[in-house]
């Protein structure tokens, strides 16, 4: 069965969609819906859902925003546009993001049920294939057990060393993502957020937030910099949404831990 999550930002919507169709029956479950793309980006990293039907504009991370920073994380999702829009102003921006499918508002039974058994299909022979190159993969192992020997664990931790080095001098880069630093390092994706995962315990857009709160408290604390020059500070271009972000991790808006700490 394959796991799918709902974003927009009108729950009325979210709740319609989920009873327009029986998911079961098409081998779908809704693992999680979510109001904004922060929040879907949060729960999306942790349930990994295999499609993503999104609306675009949204509070905080609009639907391509959030395509884009979720599809760094996890290539192989699948991503469904759903908008209110009958025009093309976002089809370079989506084909970039390999966007699979549209769906427009109000959203039709018939269609939606159409669209994920072409989904059900494609997803189907994804997996097939992956089967086959895990069988592959699995067999060359087998025979050449050797091969992971000459891959000293050494080379894993120089290379998440550099990873963590990049990210410190990169931090208040507003596009710093993680096609960036594989860029930097020369590796896939896939590997990166694994081996990073692994050796941090965090993926990368957890790291990369937990960071630049660490350096938004130290700058509230010691100095006077206004909270929209800070934000700018640490790689955010909308203040309101770094202000949310730290009301998230702290329980409490900038100016108000800055009042409390008496600075």
């Amino acid at each position: 069965m394959y796991n799918v999550m709902l974003v927009d930002d009108e729950e009325e919507i979210r709740l319609a969609i989920e009873k327009k169709i029986d998911w079961a029956e098409l081998d779908f479950n809704v693992v999680g819906s979510a109001s904004n793309g922060w929040d879907a980006l949060d729960m999306a990293l942790e349930r990994h859902p295999d499609v993503v039907l999104t609306d675009i504009n949204m509070p905080f991370m609009n639907g391509l925003e959030f395509s884009k920073r979720l599809k760094a994380e996890l290539p192989d999702t699948k991503f469904v546009i759903l908008t209110g829009y009958d025009e093309f102003e976002y089809a370079k921006e989506a084909i970039e993001l390999a966007v699979v499918e549209y769906i427009l508002k109000p959203v039709d039974s018939d269609e939606l049920y159409q669209l994920f058994s072409r989904l059900k299909v494609r997803l189907d022979d994804e997996s097939e294939k992956r089967r086959n190159l895990e069988n592959l993969e699995r067999y060359y192992q087998e025979s050449f057990k050797f091969f992971k020997e000459q891959i000293p664990e050494a080379t894993a931790n120089n290379l998440i060393d550099k990873s963590l080095e990049y990210i410190k001098e990169h931090y208040k880069d507003s596009d710093l993502s993680v096609d960036k630093i594989c860029s930097y390092l020369n590796v896939t994706p896939n590997y990166f957020s694994t081996l990073f995962r692994k050796q941090t315990g965090k993926n990368f857009v957890a790291y990369l937030t937990n960071l630049r709160m660490e350096k938004a408290k130290w700058l509230l604390e010691n100095t006077d910099e206004k909270a929209y020059m800070i934000a700018g500070m640490i790689g955010y271009d909308e203040p309101n949404y770094f202000s949310y972000v730290f009301k998230k991790a702290y329980g409490i808006s900038p100016s108000k831990y800055r009042q409390q700490r008496g600075n």
